[in-house]
């Protein structure tokens, strides 16, 4: 009979219907949501019991008191009444354990406890309602108990249908059977609560659909963010595998390279090759931002500074810097940039010619010690206008020179009392200190900057390129 009616409601109205829609996984993520839900809210329902069964006792003893507990049916209806009393206050005892740590780490246990709870204080409730309305005639106890198996706590379908039907036969029977009043107040006493049972059921079919609603699309959200999370990872994976692999070592130079990003996908980047002509280039960049847009950005301005540089006849550093600021500016609607160094090393002479578009100058880092920033006509980041031009500065390196490159996640780095480690520190980490390779020099100034930051984390990226000139010579014996 009940199934038959069943098939007879709307989709809307039947919670099985709608459940049995859901994917297996997801099914078990509502039930899991749910199951979470109720176990946090019951610690709060059993100190609200404890208010309630300490009135309810008062109650009790004053019926002891005058001697109400007799043998006869009303005596016995109390004596039910002073059980449901019991039975609700043995709730508060599994209730308040479910917040004690032993037993939330342990769910086997909080999940016997939850359902202790839960059966002890719907079958108190349902007492209570039931020598509520055939004490008083009254419905606010039966009102109660709707309310809580309705809208705190999540129970099946079922026995929620059951609940509201046995309401709604039994407490409309008890008053028309036990009540003193006149038949139409009986009546007006029946339509009423009947009311009430169908406000009751009514919001708490509603209530719960929109739980499960949530559950499912809490559900849908954390295995979106989870695929998300995980394409993430792979695109920081395959970034990294973008940059160059270190170059090995040659007696005319060493080259060393690394990208820390803040996030998982960072927007500095680092390059060295050699070009059309066989001279060895250098880049390092930092685009406007972070993250994936960043990052994107980033491995397009890599990718055509690249192809430029590998095209016959630009021998000029200056006229390809100008090209690439302008294929990087069309189309760019989102207006992005990016700050780079760029420079042009001939490992025969040691010359090296650089452009500075909008970025920070690089550190030339003697063979005896001695520093000082590499000055150049500082141009405009690239991206930002188009039609821009960019000068260009040379230096001749002598053995055993060094020439660092650093993006400004290294300068702008900062400790608990939001001090940047600024230029200055990076010059003094290397001064007094000759014969560091590009490795080493890396090494060190990451060094410098973590322990400055003293656990802070980064809030940029932090890129550095080294390059040192004719390595395994020393000062010395060129000049012998």
């Amino acid at each position: 009979m009940f199934d038959a009616l069943r098939k007879r409601l709307p989709d809307w109205a039947d919670e099985s219907r709608q459940l049995s829609r859901l994917s297996a996984d997801e099914r078990a993520a509502v039930a899991l949501r749910q199951r979470a839900a109720n176990e946090s809210l019951a610690p709060y329902v059993g100190l609200t019991t404890i208010a309630i069964v300490s009135l309810m006792f008062v109650v009790d003893i004053e019926r002891v008191a005058t001697h109400q507990f007799h043998a006869s049916l009303l005596g016995f209806i109390y004596a039910l009444g002073a059980a449901g009393h019991l039975i609700l206050t043995c709730s508060i005892a599994p209730a308040l354990a479910l917040k004690s740590a032993g037993v939330a780490a342990k769910r086997e246990k909080a999940q016997r406890l939850l359902h202790w709870h839960l059966g002890l204080l719907i079958v108190g409730m349902l007492i209570l309602s039931v020598t509520g309305v055939v004490l008083r005639g009254s419905y606010v106890g039966l009102a109660c108990a709707l309310i809580l198996t309705n809208l705190l706590y999540s129970l099946p379908w079922r026995p929620r249908v059951w609940v509201n039907s046995l309401a709604a036969l039994c407490a409309p029977g008890a008053v028309l059977l036990f009540s003193q009043a006149p038949g139409l107040a009986r009546l007006i006493t029946v339509s009423e609560l009947l009311t009430l049972i169908s406000l009751c059921a009514v919001g708490g079919a509603i209530l719960h659909r929109d739980r499960m609603s949530g559950h499912v699309a809490q559900h849908r959200e954390s295995m979106y963010l989870a695929r998300l999370r995980q394409e993430i990872q792979v695109a920081a994976k395959l970034q990294q595998s973008l940059l160059p692999l270190p170059w090995p070592a040659t007696p005319a130079f060493d080259v060393r390279g690394l990208m820390r990003p803040a996030q998982d996908i960072g927007g500095d980047f680092f390059d060295h090759f050699h070009d059309a002509e066989g001279a060895v280039c250098l880049v390092v960049a930092d685009v406007c931002g972070k993250g994936i847009p960043a990052g994107l950005f980033g491995m397009s301005a890599k990718s055509v500074l690249h192809a430029m540089a590998l095209q016959p006849g630009r021998a000029h550093a200056g006229a390809l810097v100008a090209a690439v600021n302008t294929r990087l500016h069309e189309g760019n609607e989102q207006l992005m940039f990016v700050t780079a160094v760029y420079a042009n090393y001939q490992p025969a002479s040691g010359r090296m010619e650089f452009v500075n578009a909008g970025h920070l100058q690089p550190l030339l880092i003697a063979a005896d010690g001695q520093t000082r920033w590499l000055k150049a006509p500082k141009g405009r980041a690239l991206g930002a206008r188009g039609g821009q031009a960019y000068a260009s500065a040379q230096v001749d390196l002598q053995p055993g020179d060094t020439v660092l490159f650093i993006t400004d996640g290294i300068t702008e780095a900062m400790n608990a009392r939001l001090e940047e480690f600024g230029a200055a520190r990076v010059k003094a980490v290397f001064d007094s200190k000759p014969r560091l390779g590009p490795a080493e020099c890396i090494d060190v100034l990451l060094a410098a900057v973590d322990a400055f930051a003293g656990g802070v984390e980064p809030s940029d990226d932090i890129t550095c390129l080294a390059i040192c000139h004719r390595p395994s010579i020393h000062p010395a014996a060129a000049q012998g």
